[in-house]
């Protein structure tokens, strides 16, 4: 019987606690949120020497930090080859490189911290759902080679099976820097460091108001009040990193960044040798599609299975049946293997499916990663860290305007729509 819980949380040691302890009166900086942004920008700032204070409404990694697909991804949810149409060919070589280097940050993390967290470098496969898509493949080797100076490799679909054993796609491009993780273990992992390093984090405390000190600082050089359900901080900097639910908190991010669920199912382990034919390098993968799927095998050989046209509010078991459908549909091998456990995390996205990260009235903030955030949230919150340190940072994603999205007010079936939206251009597409 398939269990309505993220295996990710069920596969390892139970994580630390930071309940119930008494918040300070005042610290340097205000991290609010402890996903992978959150716990890479306290670990930067304390090891950075900052007081810094990490505030969680529910636990370490809630959200889509703990529950996401467990791949670490060495490049954007974009196209190099698009994002030049809209920022031009400098701004969108440096936020492809971005994206690069965020694959080595987390890397380095678990390296430099001892996170067991069964990270492998083990490249990506970007899977090509119809003909026209393998043709951008190609457009897209050229520009990667020619202006980021990046190499990845295109098989085309008679040429595949070394690589997936599918015949469901028209061809597949080979990202060699991408990894995977377990993510649960990584988030806690650097929440973990961040408390080793100094930072002192609090679980169960809901952030109810930020308000400004004037236009001058305090006599202690406070220039926020982060008021909770428990008591109230005096801080110099705040670090928004709630991602999805930032816009309860900050009145700018309303109506622009939008919740949306995503969700996942783990079968059963596979025989060692059907594992090994189906995804033979064990690297992580999805699709071309406006409405994807990604998917990937467990340490312990069960096939995660992500995305879909899966809703929020339907039966359980409906969104169960799409997931299990479009596995089947790529690996008929696995008609017969049990769902184990059903689960989704909480994404928060914007119109222009952009990363966003800079300031706002004089806040810090990082989120919206398409997808992307085990490594661009890790990277993206070392970095806002790095400017709150008065170090050099660097941050391609700064400064873009974030569209407002319209009619919306913060109703579930505004991301459903979206979804209804992108599987319709699939299909005319």
């Amino acid at each position: 019987m398939t269990q309505n819980s993220c295996f990710w949380s069920i596969d390892g040691p139970a994580s630390k606690s930071y309940l119930d302890k008494p918040l300070p009166d005042r610290t340097d900086v205000v991290v609010i949120g402890a996903g992978f942004t959150g716990t890479s920008g306290a670990l930067q700032l304390a090891k950075g020497g900052a007081r810094v204070t990490l505030l969680e409404a529910q636990s370490v990694g809630w959200g889509a930090s703990s529950r996401n697909g467990g791949q670490a991804l060495s490049c954007l949810h974009h196209t190099l080859h698009s994002l030049i149409k809209v920022h031009g060919r400098e701004q969108a070589r440096a936020m492809f490189l971005a994206a690069t280097l965020a694959a080595d940050a987390v890397e380095q993390i678990v390296r430099d911290e001892n996170i067991a967290c069964d990270y492998v470098r083990c490249g990506n496969i970007e899977a090509a759902s119809k003909p026209a898509h393998f043709d951008e493949f190609k457009k897209e080797q050229e520009i990667l080679r020619e202006l980021a100076g990046y190499e990845v490799q295109i098989l085309s679909k008679g040429e595949m099976s070394p690589e997936l054993d599918s015949t469901a796609y028209h061809g597949l491009m080979i990202n060699p820097r991408s990894g995977s993780v377990q993510p649960s273990k990584f988030v806690n992992g650097m929440a973990l460091a961040a408390e080793r390093a100094g930072a002192d984090i609090h679980e169960g405390t809901h952030v109810l108001s930020i308000e400004r000190i004037g236009n001058i600082p305090a006599h202690d050089g406070s220039r926020f009040i982060v008021r909770t359900d428990r008591g109230s901080i005096a801080t110099r900097e705040i670090l928004l990193a709630a991602n999805a639910w930032v816009g309860k908190i900050v009145p700018q991010f309303r109506h622009r960044v939008i919740p949306v669920e995503s969700f996942v199912i783990a079968t059963e382990p596979l025989p060692n040798d059907l594992a090994q034919r189906l995804i033979p390098h064990n690297r992580v993968v999805y699709d071309t599609r406006n409405v994807l799927a990604y998917y990937r095998l467990s340490p312990d050989g069960r096939m995660v299975w992500g995305g879909e046209g899966t809703f929020v509010g339907v039966n359980p078991r409906a969104n169960i049946n799409t997931l299990r459908r479009g596995m089947i549909k790529v690996f008929p091998e696995l008609v017969d293997f049990k769902i184990d456990y059903y689960w989704s995390g909480t994404l928060g996205l914007t119109l222009d499916e952009n990363s966003h990260a800079g300031q706002v009235d004089g806040m810090w903030y990082s989120m919206c990663y398409v997808g992307h955030g085990v490594t661009l949230g890790t990277y993206l919150g070392q970095q806002m860290a790095n400017g709150i340190l008065g170090k050099t940072s660097n941050n391609p994603f700064a400064d873009l305007q974030i569209p407002t999205v319209p009619f919306y007010r913060e109703q579930h079936w505004v991301g459903n729509l979206g979804k209804v939206w992108r599987g319709f251009l699939d299909q005319i597409g």
